[in-house]
C-alpha cells in the first residue's frame, strides 16, 4: 500500500484538545526519533473556523467575523485522521516556509511559537477571505473544505 500521510493532506485531529478541528500536515516522519519514540507529524490547524457573513454586513464587521484562531503541533500519526483533500501546492509551500524560518528548537519556545501562529493566522485568513466561488470537486477550492466547520 502507498504512503498516503504526505504533506499537505488535510486531517482530522482525533485525540486531545483539539479533536474534531481540521488542519493541515506539514511534515510526518514515518520513524521514531529522539524526540519522540513515534511516528509523528507536524500540523498546522484551525482552532476557530470563520462564521457566516451576510451581504448586509459592514466591512468591520465582516473582518472581525472571518478572523480564525491558529494550532501548530506535533503529534502521533495514529491520532490524526486523513480526508481525501489536499492543499494546493502554493498554499502548502507558503505555509512550509513560514515555519521553516522558525527553526525546529525554537518552536519551543513560547514567544516564537506565538509570533509563528499570529503570521500563520494572518496568512490563512487573508486566504480565506480570498476563495473562489466553487464547490468541493473545483481542485482551486477544496481548501475551502479546510475553513468549515467539521459538523456530525
Amino acid at each position: 500500500m502507498g504512503k498516503f500521510l504526505k504533506p499537505g493532506r488535510l486531517v482530522v485531529m482525533l485525540a486531545g484538545r483539539y479533536a474534531g478541528k481540521k488542519a493541515i500536515l506539514i511534515k510526518a516522519n514515518e520513524e521514531s526519533t529522539k524526540d519522540a519514540k513515534f511516528p509523528n507529524g507536524l500540523v498546522v490547524g484551525i482552532q476557530r473556523y470563520p462564521r457566516k457573513v451576510t451581504k448586509r454586513m459592514g466591512q468591520k464587521q465582516i473582518r472581525k467575523r472571518t478572523t480564525l484562531k491558529v494550532f501548530i503541533k506535533q503529534l502521533n500519526l495514529n491520532h490524526i485522521m486523513p480526508t481525501r483533500y489536499r492543499l494546493e501546492e502554493s498554499t502548502l509551500k507558503e505555509v512550509r516556509d513560514r515555519i521553516e524560518r522558525v527553526k525546529e528548537a525554537e518552536l519551543k519556545n513560547v514567544e516564537k511559537r506565538k509570533d509563528l501562529r499570529k503570521n500563520l493566522r494572518k496568512y490563512l485568513a487573508e486566504k480565506y477571505r480570498t476563495l473562489p466561488a466553487g464547490s468541493l470537486a473545483d481542485k482551486k477550492a477544496q481548501s475551502r473544505f479546510l475553513f468549515s466547520k467539521l459538523r456530525f
